[in-house]
């Protein structure tokens, strides 16, 4: 059984990702206590100097410091966030063979140590490595979860907002599948001010006459290598989403959002872990809300499904 105190979050990677995903969780006052590790343990406590520095002008003291496995034994949740910077054109499943040795080791030392929390995967490509995270681990589904389409989600309610002018938060919907090429956007769930986004445009053709749902879609799948192009990686939107997870998690807010969780026969698919909205409470990813997706819909995330299982056969 979990044991939630509500505390205490440790990042596993100091890079431009766990870095940045440390600032959002310290300025957002997320929990109590915050653990940088690194395998170069000088960036680790570099970081954490650097973070704590500016504690007289949070909203809530957080203590940073850096540390080592040890402090996953009764740590809430251990964000793994350990991998390279993507090189240009390359894709999100392409980091697999340089990922899958780090992440296992990593699993390794954290259960090592008594961990019995949350895991959040981070590290691409996440659907397999949370995957295989939760298989090396030996935790019950619920606690190992992947970031998801929760953040292509987030990218497909801005494109809306930037296309309507309206503020993205009047966005309903979500991206599910695979976080990478394979994803697709759930445009039977797509609403805009709890109107369909389809009667959205049609009841105002002489204003959005231009806007495109392929068009949108393809913006929202294309927009993270867009920017590894242009800045070699990213780093504000996974850390803006892995404060929210976090947030849900520790503060038990029971938010439904497309986290990476395992599928057991929802929507026909088994053993294989898809961005899917979720149900996050205090333990981790509870229940799958099966939408009713249609039949192209449908079609996609299976498609997904095949790709992501292919390339967990032989990880174990």
């Amino acid at each position: 059984m979990v044991t939630m105190n509500r505390n205490k979050v440790v990042i596993v990677g100091t890079g431009q990702v766990g870095s940045t995903a440390a600032y959002a969780i310290v300025t957002h006052g997320l929990c109590n206590e915050l653990v940088l590790i690194d395998h170069f343990a000088e960036k680790a406590i570099a970081e954490a100097h650097d973070l704590d520095d500016g504690s007289e002008f949070q909203d809530r003291h957080v203590k940073v410091h850096a540390g080592d496995y040890s402090d996953c034994k009764d740590a809430d949740i251990v964000v793994i966030t350990v991998g390279r910077k993507p090189p240009a054109n390359s894709t999100r499943m392409a980091e697999l063979g340089f990922t899958v040795g780090l992440v296992g080791d990593v699993v390794d030392q954290v259960m090592a140590s008594g961990f019995n929390g949350v895991i959040i995967m981070v590290s691409n490509p996440v659907d397999v490595m949370a995957w295989y995270a939760w298989k090396r681990s030996g935790l019950p589904r619920t606690q190992v979860l992947g970031t998801g389409t929760a953040l292509d989600t987030s990218r497909l309610k801005t494109i809306i907002g930037e296309e309507t002018g309206l503020d993205p938060r009047n966005v309903g919907g979500f991206v599910m599948g695979e976080h990478g090429n394979s994803q697709f956007t759930a445009w039977s769930t797509v609403s805009l001010g709890g109107k369909p986004f389809s009667r959205f445009l049609a009841d105002n053709q002489d204003r959005f006459s231009s806007v495109s749902t392929a068009e949108i879609e393809e913006k929202t799948r294309t927009r993270g290598n867009e920017i590894v192009a242009a800045k070699h990686g990213t780093n504000y939107g996974i850390a803006s989403t892995v404060a929210g997870i976090v947030q849900t998690v520790l503060w038990d807010e029971r938010r439904i959002v497309p986290v990476s969780t395992l599928l057991d026969g929802e929507y026909c698919e088994h053993d294989v872990f898809l961005g899917v909205p979720t149900e996050l409470r205090a333990n981790g990813a509870n229940e799958i809300v099966e939408l009713e997706l249609n039949d192209e819909e449908l079609a996609k995330l299976h498609h997904s499904a095949e790709l992501v299982r292919e390339h967990c056969k032989g990880l174990l």
